[in-house]
């Protein structure tokens, strides 16, 4: 697996305590804009392909995708890990468990 599944506790630390994360929210714009994660920026996964290239700067950084329940997420991660990416975490559950 080339990436890291994590819970929503353990994504609540990584932000506390990592300022070199980038937050990818691959739900639709209407969901993101509903609700989301502080400073997560948004990019559906029917998009993720084309916008490679803006995210190949971030390449350093830990990247944690997430959806609604944790399913769009892991293919994110699968799509990112075959360009190179290889600092990925996938938030197990979504954003669901992380509200709760």
């Amino acid at each position: 697996m080339s990436y890291k599944n994590i819970s929503s506790n353990e994504l609540k630390e990584l932000i506390k305590n990592n300022e070199n994360i980038l937050l990818i929210d691959v739900r639709s714009e209407d969901e993101f804009e509903e609700i989301n994660i502080e400073t997560s920026i948004n990019i559906p996964l029917q998009d993720l392909l084309y916008n490679i290239d803006e995210l190949q700067d971030h390449n350093d950084k830990d990247i944690v995708i997430y959806c609604r329940s944790g399913h769009r997420s892991i293919t994110a991660c699968n799509l990112l890990a075959m360009e190179g990416f290889n600092k990925l975490y996938n938030l197990e559950c979504g954003i669901i468990d992380y509200l709760k």
